[in-house]
């Protein structure tokens, strides 16, 4: 079983702010993310040019399929969809990259 990485585009929707999308993927994180086992670690980054990536890594290409079907019927997820911009959804799942993780080092661990 190999691991996965996916860097998932995000632009904010009209109206909201970095600090919404914090708050909203504090409760992402919390209530969704740490309780799905197939989730081995997650990271919200911003981009030079002001849009984000959520960096997520499944124990594999089967976890990430589970883990996307059980966000689009999650209340939860649904609230940290709604900071997004939607309009550029289609486009963004195209540019969605699902790569095999070779290695992943976390300093201090072990």
């Amino acid at each position: 079983m190999e691991n996965v990485t996916v860097f998932a585009p995000i632009r904010l929707a009209q109206g909201k702010t970095e600090a919404d999308l914090l708050a909203a993927s504090a409760v992402f994180q919390r209530e969704f993310v740490d309780l799905e086992p197939g989730v081995l670690r997650r990271e919200l980054v911003r981009k030079p040019d002001g849009s984000y990536l959520d960096i997520v890594q499944f124990r594999s290409a089967q976890d990430y399929e589970e883990v996307t079907q059980k966000e689009m019927q999650s209340p939860v997820c649904a609230v940290f969809f709604a900071v997004m911009d939607m309009s550029t959804a289609e486009e963004d799942m195209a540019a969605m990259e699902v790569m095999v993780s070779l290695e992943s080092h976390v300093r201090g661990a072990g």
